[in-house]
């Protein structure tokens, strides 16, 4: 499969228009908050488009996984579903996510994402779900907890979510038991998803042969995170089908101070980009005089 673009004049033609953001550097997110409005043709587009994005990033033929989601009416079910652009029009990545209740608490369910290999240096995914996140937490549900959810084999993922929210609000960690509340969220979710019930081991939030086909395939290797302890936790808790339902309890407090904290550090960023051009004008002016 070769990569597939989508321009201007692409975008305008769905029938139901998406939002267009600037991720970084020339990135963009193209966004759908209302897919069921979309037109039974431009569905069909997008599932050839995501089909072919999700073969090259993880190496596995996706066509039958996507074909599944087309049957389960996957665009009635999502609340947003989002393509990541490059500079040059090439669809690189995708995501959505679910929004539901149970027990009366939000929760929203983060779905199949991905991103090609070559294009991760930028933390794109993370920005993407940083906006799912602004919208449901901080638009939607300000003054209660918003409940995220995940199914995941890749520590990396679980130190993201804590390193935004902290540990205390990220389950499960190791050596910590997993709140009753949050163990009653995530069994009921991924009950609603279709595992077993047998399947499923609320304390710990592990669900065994959760993962078949492509999807048991993500991953050459085992992945990892930096961190020994969280990555000796997943590698001796779940299977090579297994997975565990992470639950993040967030809320808006967290959230505005890690997108302040990620603001700053991106300034900081762009100020020493500034300097280092300068001083190198600089540099090269002294050099010239002195000749």
């Amino acid at each position: 499969m070769g990569s597939q673009r989508l321009s201007a004049a692409d975008l305008r033609g769905f029938s139901a228009p998406p939002k267009v953001r600037n991720l970084h550097n020339g990135y963009r997110s193209v966004s759908w908050t209302a897919p069921a409005k979309l037109a039974d043709g431009c569905r069909e587009r997008l599932f050839d488009l995501v089909t072919d994005v999700a073969t090259r990033t993880f190496e596995t033929d996706y066509a039958g996984y996507w074909r599944a989601r087309k049957e389960q009416n996957f665009f009635d079910q999502v609340a947003n579903f989002t393509l990541t652009l490059a500079p040059d029009d090439e669809v690189v990545g995708w995501a959505g996510y679910q929004r539901k209740r149970f027990f009366n608490k939000q929760v929203v369910y983060l779905d199949a994402a991905g991103l090609l290999p070559g294009h991760r240096r930028s933390k794109l995914s993370a920005r993407v779900q940083a906006r799912f996140l602004a919208t449901e937490v901080l638009l939607r549900n300000p003054f209660r907890p918003t409940y995220v959810i995940l199914r995941t084999q890749n520590p990396g993922i679980h130190a993201g979510f804590t390193k935004t929210f902290g540990p205390d609000r990220v389950f499960p960690q190791p050596g910590r038991p997993v709140p009753a509340e949050v163990q009653r969220i995530g069994a009921e979710a991924m009950r609603w998803l279709g595992h077993h019930p047998g399947a499923i081991d609320a304390e710990r939030l592990l669900v065994t042969n959760a993962l078949s086909g492509v999807l048991s395939q993500l991953y050459g290797a085992a992945p990892r995170s930096g961190e020994p302890e969280l990555d000796a936790y997943f590698a001796e808790s779940i299977g090579a089908t297994d997975c565990f339902a992470l639950v993040t309890k967030a809320s808006a407090g967290p959230l505005l101070a890690f997108m302040a904290r990620e603001a700053g550090a991106q300034a900081k960023t762009r100020i020493r980009r500034h300097l280092g051009a300068a001083l190198g004008g600089v540099r090269h002016a002294a050099r010239r005089v002195s000749r």
